[in-house]
């Protein structure tokens, strides 16, 4: 009988913990707490940090033990930290851009995209634009004290120094200047850099549109539409077979997306020319 009792003693006991499971125990002078109806826990959205939307103008940076200042003669370096997630501007030379993180005072940067143009003046400008990129891609932390900015790496040691505000800059003529294609439409729809073996330009001049596509030269007619509106084609170009990777596949892509622009827009040195939605699909630097 005693044999009997034991099973059926337990079996009401795990059934008691079971229903016991359904809520949570009550805390003195508090309404008991349960788990039904409970509503999902709602992320908090980062709030925008002090680089977001911000331009910067480069003052300093490291190099080896000493630091080094922006070269005079024209020389320009900036940075602005955009709400897509991009940190884009001039670095002495070439544009760049690349993807970048911050939150409260840490700050990373991926690899840098830049247009592929050789400035020969002031000595030592292509030092310079490499040195910086180099320190931008090295950023850890950050620190804004007034209108100044300093990035720092993993062991504290200040990068680079900046002040807040872009300089402003005289738009190069439209027609006349020649452009060196830094940034294209890709097929994923994201602005992809321009190989780093090729030089991909335009020259707008009396109607007529000339450059190299990469491989091949090309040629073709333009009218200016209104105050910014451009219509191009069509365009014809050598017959060249150049057998590097990428390289055609990049100049068919290039030469349909310049058919296909419709307005163009200079800000300082770089052209910009969009499609009939107005989304950006050749980037260019005036060389």
């Amino acid at each position: 009988m005693k044999s009997l009792i034991i099973p059926v003693c337990i079996g009401v006991m795990v059934l008691a913990v079971l229903l016991a499971g359904c809520t949570m125990p009550e805390l003195p002078g508090q309404p008991p707490v349960t788990t039904e109806g409970t509503p999902p826990v709602t992320p908090v959205p980062l709030e925008r940090t002090p680089l977001t939307g911000t331009g910067w103008t480069l003052i300093s940076g490291l190099s080896g033990a000493g630091t080094w200042n922006v070269l005079p003669g024209g020389t320009v370096i900036t940075a602005t930290f955009g709400e897509d997630g991009q940190v884009s501007g001039s670095a002495g030379c070439n544009n760049y851009f690349a993807a970048y993180q911050s939150r409260l005072s840490s700050l990373t940067v991926g690899k840098a995209a830049s247009t592929r143009m050789n400035c020969e003046n002031p000595a030592g400008i292509m030092n310079q634009e490499t040195l910086y990129l180099s320190n931008l891609e090295g950023a850890a932390t950050y620190a804004i004290e007034g209108d100044l900015l300093m990035i720092y790496d993993t062991t504290g040691k200040t990068l680079l120094t900046y002040r807040k505000g872009l300089p402003e800059v005289t738009p190069l003529p439209f027609v006349g200047t020649t452009w060196s294609l830094g940034l294209y439409k890709g097929a994923d729809g994201t602005m992809t850099a321009v190989l780093p073996t090729t030089t991909v330009t335009a020259l707008f001049e009396n109607g007529n549109l000339t450059g190299s596509a990469g491989c091949n030269s090309y040629f073709g007619g333009y009218t200016l539409v209104g105050v910014n509106g451009i219509t191009l084609g069509p365009i014809g170009s050598t017959l060249m077979f150049c057998g590097e990777p990428g390289v055609m596949e990049q100049e068919t892509a290039y030469l349909a997306l310049l058919q296909s622009a419709v307005s163009w827009e200079v800000s300082g040195a770089q052209l910009i020319l969009s499609d009939a939605g107005g989304m950006p699909i050749l980037e260019y630097s005036g060389m």
